[in-house]
């Protein structure tokens, strides 16, 4: 009887091993199912990607210009090319950098002032025509120098009017950061000097920039007065008046005899 039992206990047994087998594999393929659509998920997630990259790509390229700032904002400011002008948009990592005394300086985008001579490089957005900035690097344009005979002073406006030893005429702009220096003969020396001492007659020397779209117009850096080099005999011919001044002087009229 015993032994029957255990017979059919063996039996039973042999009957549950396939389903128990069946059971237990039935989880196991759910992870490679769900395994293989993240995958492919994936896949197409970076396909989208690529595809929004370079139709970005498309529209913009790397781009780099040259011209006088025209006008300024807090967001961007206006190129002045020798073609046409372009709007700048101020990136949030922009670089402005100016070598000034011959060291690299780095600067802010609240330095970009109008008149500005720089070189911009970007990214230029084909559809919103601007170019997005990376880098801005003033230029530093180079000095000139002329010397003459002052013909007239401008009090209001802080000009003069310089004639050079080639028959030119120079307007100077005298600004607040200008250098106004005199040759003292006395003391055979150069010292400080004012813009209101400088008289018609004097020579001068001047160091500046020329100002934008204006021709002969000097920013005046530097001026050193040299005074009056005219000798004695000349000063005397330049102070007798023509005969058309002695016409027109009053004491000249007939009128008054």
């Amino acid at each position: 009887m015993k032994q029957q039992f255990l017979i059919s206990v063996f039996a039973l047994s042999l009957t549950l091993i396939p389903s128990v087998f069946a059971v237990s594999a039935t989880p196991s393929a759910t992870p490679k199912i769900s395994t293989a659509s993240a995958t492919t998920k994936k896949i197409e997630d970076l396909k989208d990607r690529l595809a929004t990259k370079v139709a970005e790509l498309r529209q913009t390229s790397r781009r780099a210009i040259y011209g006088t700032v025209k006008s300024t904002s807090i967001t961007s400011f206006v190129v002045e090319t020798a073609t046409k002008d372009v709007k700048i948009e101020l990136m949030d990592e922009i670089k402005v950098i100016q070598y000034l005394k011959g060291k690299r300086t780095i600067l802010t985008s609240d330095d970009i002032a109008k008149g500005d001579l720089v070189a911009v490089f970007g990214e230029h957005d084909a559809t919103l025509d601007l170019l997005k900035a990376n880098i801005v690097v003033i230029q530093t344009p180079n000095p000139e120098r002329i010397s003459g005979t002052v013909i007239t002073r401008n009090d209001q406006e802080f000009t003069l009017t310089i004639m050079t030893p080639r028959s030119q005429t120079y307007t100077v702009d005298i600004e607040k950061a200008t250098i106004t220096l005199a040759w003292d003969r006395q003391k055979k020396e150069i010292g400080k000097f004012g813009f209101s001492k400088i008289i018609a007659g004097d020579t001068v020397h001047v160091v500046g920039f020329p100002v934008p779209k204006k021709e002969q117009r000097i920013s005046a850096g530097r001026i050193i007065d040299l005074g009056n080099l005219a000798t004695p005999a000349e000063q005397a011919i330049r102070s007798t008046p023509t005969p058309t001044e002695k016409l027109a002087s009053p004491s000249a009229s007939p009128s008054k005899k």
